[in-house]
């Protein structure tokens, strides 16, 4: 069976600038050609500092632009790919870094001051930053020679139990039975679980959709957004959906619920 990047990616390539992510708070834009390109780089860099085949890889961002470049160029890798809410409990968030056994992170420069004062109490001992912050490590430096992508063991959610690359094909698969998207989607995620994130953009990157992301959008927000780039598909927290318009969905995504609302698609 294929690894969960070969499915979620595997023909991004041939979409060329076509955009991928679009991050509503800054406008910046990742195309699919460039989003196969970086993180395969990142990936190679990742093992030439030194991630072995299984090893946690800690990813704390919220879901934007950088979200699916940072899990992917884990995964590919090799490393076992552990994504933190970017609004997870302080205590919570100490726990879940000690607890990993993680040596490296992968976070933002918004992030990056409560990843560094927990760092003494856990193994982490590299951290890549989209954006300069000092003493760490840029994700854009990160290269080194190919590796081929790895099965085995490819996330886990809650630090406990963990899904193989197999298992999280198999579940994508399913959901694209229940949400199947399509390349003339776009899909806003506001939605900051992190089983959430994960499988609403894999789903959408798996369709060739075009993702906005606006974490923890409010719903006038949300409202606004929909508007502006004629979403389709809108991935939000609970206390939001219910004051969208649309057509309301439900979907277990890995033993969770994650709200979803559908909206008629453009002409």
């Amino acid at each position: 069976m294929s690894t969960w990047t070969d499915v979620v990616l595997g023909v991004a390539g041939r979409r060329g600038g076509r955009s991928a992510v679009t991050d509503a708070r800054t406008g910046e834009v990742l195309a699919y050609d460039m989003l196969v390109k970086r993180l395969e780089r990142a990936a190679a860099g990742l093992r030439d500092r030194g991630l072995a085949h299984g090893d946690p890889v800690l990813v704390h961002l919220p879901p934007g632009r950088d979200y699916p470049l940072a899990v992917h160029a884990a995964a590919v890798a090799g490393g076992l790919v552990t994504p933190l809410e970017a609004d997870m409990d302080l205590e919570l968030f100490y726990e879940r870094l000690s607890s990993s056994g993680a040596r490296m992170m992968i976070t933002d420069e918004d992030l990056a001051r409560r990843s560094t004062s927990a760092v003494g109490d856990s193994r982490i001992r590299q951290i890549f930053t989209f954006g300069e912050v000092p003493g760490m490590t840029p994700f854009g430096d990160l290269d080194g020679p190919p590796c081929p992508p790895a099965g085995g063991a490819a996330v886990t959610f809650n630090g406990v139990h963990v899904l193989s690359h197999d298992q999280v094909v198999a579940e994508l698969r399913r959901l694209t039975t229940v949400l199947p998207l399509r390349e003339r989607d776009v899909v806003l995620v506001a939605a900051t679980e992190s089983h959430e994130q994960s499988a609403i953009f894999d789903l959408a990157l798996m369709a060739g959709a075009h993702v906005v992301t606006a974490p923890g959008a409010s719903v006038a927000e949300c409202r606004e957004l929909i508007a502006r780039h004629h979403v389709t598909v809108t991935a939000v927290p609970p206390r939001v959906a219910p004051h969208l318009p649309g057509e309301h969905h439900r979907l277990a995504v890995h033993g969770h619920l994650m709200e979803v609302v559908l909206r008629t698609p453009p002409a």
